[in-house]
């Protein structure tokens, strides 16, 4: 059986963790896999949660690399280690790479390690896919510090918007792969939804700078004087305290983090997902409130507008909260033959597209080319 390892700056928890478990557990049915993090990884994890056959190692200091850290000198990569997460082994770099067939990156351009990852890999004359997660930073990859990205047999992106710095470098060899539902059955086994009137709104995503919740917790605030219209938070991070602070309308409501089949249950109640990010790959949740058939108001981020690339009613400008208030009380005015409308285009789309089955495939194929 071949064998791939997938190497990367693997947390235990997030949303480049759950992907890096689908496309383990996906890759696992035909081949001999494990993850290898540059990161620290607790033994609880997300990837272990949703599958714990998944060999994973992470980055393992040595004696002498400590003593070297406490004395203010730099390790050279040439001495990473990395450690099994459930086990007494412990492998470098090149070995880790040398044993397998095929290195699989899980990174942006810029993480730390991808550099080194790829001359190890091309020095062995290993295959090298690279999924990029985030956005990527429009970065200046003809620099000569960039040379080594040529190497990479295939880049997968979220989509084309994402992909500008590859458009405008030709050489570069990539293609589209969007995200899934990972726990789709979960979502799939609901009843479908029923509702007259669109008042229940809500937002899931890390609360830091870069989602602005904020412009939705403004927007709600206007509207203190529409008391059907409830606005849900849910997620936790540094603006949280913020957010509440900010918050002056009795209906905004917020839920800290809550684990996916707590969420799934809790947004299956509401009736509009809004998506206020400044930057995304994705995201994930547009996905998972498609799969329920939710009526969506979103910035035009990430993949987005190419999910939904017929529906010009659900935009508005990041940051614009009276733009966003409007959009609101838009939809909250919607009969239910529209409500009923929206429901169907936005389960039919993800079906379509963007479903596991489908997905899975894609990476399947991709890379059965280079093996």
């Amino acid at each position: 059986m071949k064998k791939i390892a997938i190497f990367g700056p693997i947390n235990s928890r997030g949303g480049r963790e759950l992907e890096t478990a689908f496309i383990a557990s996906t890759l696992m049915e035909k081949y001999d896999l494990s993850v290898y993090s540059t990161e620290q990884v607790l033994q609880v994890n997300d990837i272990h949660s949703l599958n714990p056959e998944i060999d994973i190692y992470y980055k393992h200091k040595s004696f002498f690399s400590k003593l070297k850290s406490k004395f203010g000198f730099k390790s050279s990569y040439k001495s990473l280690l990395f450690k099994q997460l459930n086990g007494a082994k412990v492998e470098t770099l090149h070995d880790a790479i040398l044993n397998v067939d095929l290195v699989f990156i899980m990174a942006q351009l810029t993480s730390n390690y991808t550099k080194a990852i790829i001359i190890e890999a091309k020095k062995l004359n290993k295959p090298i896919i690279f999924r990029t997660t985030g956005t990527i930073p429009k970065i200046d990859i003809k620099a000569p510090f960039f040379n080594y990205l040529k190497d990479v047999n295939l880049f997968i992106n979220h989509s084309e918007k994402n992909s500008d710095v590859f458009i405008k470098n030709n050489y570069l060899n990539y293609k589209i792969i969007d995200q899934c539902v990972i726990n789709e059955d979960e979502f799939l086994d609901k009843c479908p939804l029923q509702f007259k009137q669109i008042k229940d709104f809500y937002c899931v995503s890390r609360l830091d700078d870069n989602k602005d919740v904020i412009t939705a917790v403004k927007a709600f605030n206007t509207l203190k004087n529409n008391s059907n219209l409830k606005l849900h938070i849910i997620g936790e991070g540094e603006c949280l305290n913020t957010l509440k602070s900010a918050s002056t309308n009795e209906n905004i409501k917020f839920y800290g983090h809550l684990e996916q089949k707590d969420l799934i249950k809790l947004i299956y109640k509401f009736h509009c997902l809004i998506i206020t990010s400044k930057e995304e790959a994705g995201p994930l949740t547009g996905h998972e409130a498609a799969i329920l058939g939710l009526p969506i108001i979103s910035t035009k981020v990430g993949a987005m507008p190419e999910r939904f690339i017929n529906n010009n009613s659900m935009w508005y400008n990041v940051g614009d909260f009276n733009e966003l208030a409007l959009k609101v009380l838009e939809y909250s005015e919607y009969s239910t033959e529209e409500i009923q409308k929206l429901q169907k285009e936005n389960k039919m789309l993800y079906k379509q597209n963007s479903s596991k089955k489908q997905i899975a495939k894609q990476y399947l194929d991709s890379v059965s080319i280079y093996l």
